[in-house]
């Protein structure tokens, strides 16, 4: 992306320059200027800014190979402030502070089967704020990913929306929404495996199978923020007797229907899916089976339509499950994928699995700043007082 060089454009500016500095830092003012065709003052302009509320910092000088002076180096300083991760799921809530690049400070979780009100949804969240004995100025923003157990897409993404103007007003802080699979997607690109990648889908495997697709860098959010609702593809041509309906892929993959497999299979209710080892448990070895082909459809429709980088899979399962599945997945169906060079494998294991979703939905209110179109994500209450960083980084103009 390529900066624009006119005052009125000083947060297109900012967001572009502060892009750089988290997604290539440690990166001189020089390089930034390279990549965003931005002028030298402008870049310096922009750079005095993030300075000044401490959300960038110089680490030192790069020594440059020919007679010009040394260049000092910009990266993030994540200890400049922090963040809140809510996600909330028909099963349990959970809260974690992070720092501003998604390293974990402390985090709870709640599991519950009654539905959680706002309230005490922000009760428990400000409570991890005084315990941990920090100003509430210093929290950047609040990350929020919703997943209901009822309902469908459409039921869901209004559902997140009220939620977050409610937890934005209540807190009194700037709340994003996503997606899980949009959050961890996000985190990727700022601090994972996918830093390097322009072009490449998130698949998160919990309740339902979402996704999220990523081009030019750029989560598409789609009309109405719909995109990525993996799970309702017809993966079989065999209709449901009940509904008459072709087979989804919520069916075959989700963790609800895992869920229920065991729960037929052992005829007891699941406590937990996390710690499911499918060499010792039978009815988790099994459904992997069964999961196996829709997933190996899915993945194949994706390749085919959007010829991304690559593909990286995570979710809720837990690391052993999500080992043996990939095992089972190979080799994958023919695709595009494999015309052309590749320089990337067609599907990549993320790592630290079970770190991934808190951490993403930790990095969504930075996300929100570096891209004007990532900005609609956030909810800021219109009576909430700005701290100098949240002042600076969700300008609209």
């Amino acid at each position: 992306m390529k900066g624009l060089n006119a005052k009125q454009n000083k947060a297109t500016n900012l967001r572009l320059v502060l892009s750089q500095v988290v997604t290539l830092g440690p990166i001189s003012r020089a390089e930034i200027a390279r990549n965003t065709q931005l002028t030298k003052q402008t870049i310096t302009n922009m750079v005095e800014d993030l300075l000044s509320v401490n959300l960038i910092e110089e680490v030192g000088v790069k020594r440059s190979e020919g007679a010009g002076k040394p260049s000092k180096m910009l990266c993030l300083n994540k200890k400049a402030c922090y963040t809140l991760a809510v996600r909330i799921s028909p099963e349990m809530l959970e809260l974690g502070l992070y720092y501003v690049n998604g390293e974990y400070l402390t985090k709870i979780t709640h599991h519950t089967d009654t539905a959680w009100h706002v309230d005490d949804i922000a009760d428990e969240a400000l409570k991890l704020i005084q315990e941990k004995k920090l100003d509430h100025h210093s929290v950047l923003a609040t990350g929020l990913s919703i997943q209901t157990g009822q309902g469908d897409t459409l039921f869901q993404y209004q559902a997140s929306k009220r939620l977050q103007t409610e937890l934005s007003q209540r807190l009194a802080m700037p709340v994003a929404v996503e997606t899980t699979a949009s959050a961890c997607a996000a985190y990727q690109m700022l601090f994972g495996e996918a830093k390097t990648l322009h072009n490449f889908i998130y698949i998160h495997l919990g309740n339902k199978v979402e996704a999220a697709v990523v081009y030019d860098r750029q989560i598409m959010l789609g009309t109405n923020g719909l995109t990525g609702a993996l799970g309702d593809i017809f993966v079989t041509p065999e209709s449901s007797k009940s509904t008459g309906e072709l087979g989804t892929l919520n069916e075959f993959a989700s963790l609800t229907s895992l869920k229920k497999y065991i729960e037929k299979f052992d005829k007891k209710p699941v406590v937990s899916v996390k710690h499911l080892n499918p060499s010792k448990h039978t009815a988790s070895k099994n459904w992997l089976s069964q999961a196996t082909e829709p997933l190996r459809i899915a993945i194949h429709t994706l390749e085919s339509i959007l010829n991304t980088q690559t593909i990286i899979l995570g979710g809720d399962i837990g690391e052993q499950c999500l080992d043996f599945l990939i095992s089972q997945l190979r080799p994958f169906i023919p695709s595009i994928a494999q015309q052309g060079d590749r320089d990337i494998v067609r599907l990549i294991k993320v790592p630290n699995n079970d770190d991934v979703p808190m951490a993403g939905i930790s990095t969504l209110p930075l996300h929100a700043a570096l891209n004007d179109k990532n900005i609609q994500t956030l909810y800021t209450p219109p009576t909430s007082t700005q701290s100098k960083v949240q002042q600076l980084i969700y300008i609209t103009q």
